[in-house]
């Protein structure tokens, strides 16, 4: 497909977060020169108002174009086809939770042009006004699991340098004003060319929710270096999509997504050891949670997320 130079074509897959999505859409229109990019939106078949409010959007602001599924699909898929109908020479992966607070795209643009690098991210900023380290994690591994994701992490959790090491990149100065590199970014915040993405082979609809990013920074990663540009800055609102009554399975799906990006790029002998950990875990957690149900003191929540994991691994063996 011939791209137009210099355009920067915007996925934003949004899924029942309508009202945070307009903001964030306004704020993009409000900081960057609207002739310059072309904004997809594709709606997950959200059961809000997201519709409605699309199409407020497309009426308010050009070169907007909105894609409905009529099903729930996979991030990973909702993105593929967004990118089916980009046009850009340069593409952004972005979350529906991006505040725009400065422009970013010139410079963004020029970095991947002249840099050698493949995919970019500027500094994701939390609502409390700190650098959001932990959206820029170092890849997985089994001491990552055991010493955050297991049993044992409030052993671990609290430890910086084991965090440094072996969860996020702490490496990454968020002050020195310079393209920092990191092993993966986010997808709330993934700028890079038409001609790249294409050559990873898009977006694994394998990751039906979480490791999606992983996974796409770990094949560019092939491809080019990342990095972070800590010259430039957005506020992330993170999680808009999550009610913490609910969202009891989301503990499983991201393991079940860490077991999918082993499989597919570790050794076999990696993947059976986290699967056996992880279904360990589990199961060691819900035998303590049947002991303090004796007492009186068992947390439902827990047991729910545990119970949850164990169903779908084993459906997904």
């Amino acid at each position: 497909m011939n791209t137009v130079g210099g355009l920067v074509s915007v996925i934003v897959v949004n899924y029942n977060t309508g009202d945070v999505m307009r903001e964030c859409i306004e704020s993009l229109y409000n900081t960057e020169d609207p002739a310059k990019f072309e904004l997809i939106i594709v709606d997950n078949n959200s059961p809000d108002n997201s519709r409605e409010i699309a199409g407020q959007l497309a009426n308010r602001f050009p070169n907007v174009s909105n894609i409905f599924n009529t099903e729930k699909v996979s991030f990973s898929e909702a993105n593929n086809i967004g990118f089916s109908r980009a046009r850009g020479e340069f593409i952004l992966i972005m979350n529906p939770d991006i505040i725009f607070t400065m422009p970013c795209f010139e410079i963004l643009k020029n970095s991947l042009r002249t840099s050698g690098f493949g995919a970019l991210s500027p500094l994701l900023i939390g609502t409390d006004g700190k650098f959001q380290r932990d959206y820029f994690q170092r890849y997985p591994g089994i001491i990552q699991f055991v010493c955050f994701y297991s049993l044992f992490a409030k052993l671990f959790s609290r430890s910086e340098g084991l965090r440094g090491k072996y969860l996020h990149n702490g490496s990454i100065d968020e002050n020195s004003g310079k393209l920092e590199t990191a092993e993966q970014l986010p997808c709330a915040f993934y700028f890079t060319t038409y001609e790249l993405f294409q050559k990873t082979g898009l977006m694994d609809p394998a990751f039906r929710l979480f490791f999606e990013d992983v996974d796409l920074s770990y094949r560019m990663s092939e491809i080019r270096p990342l990095a972070v540009d800590t010259s430039l800055r957005v506020t992330h609102l993170g999680g808009s999509s999550f009610k913490r009554e609910d969202d009891y399975w989301v503990y499983g799906r991201f393991i079940l997504g860490m077991l999918t990006f082993f499989r597919k790029h570790y050794s076999q002998g990696k993947y059976v050891a986290l699967k056996v950990l992880a279904t360990l875990n589990s199961r060691l957690i819900l035998f303590s949670e049947s002991i303090l149900k004796l007492a009186g003191k068992n947390d439902q929540y827990r047991i729910r997320k545990h119970r949850y994991f164990l169903e779908h691994v084993r459906k997904e063996s």
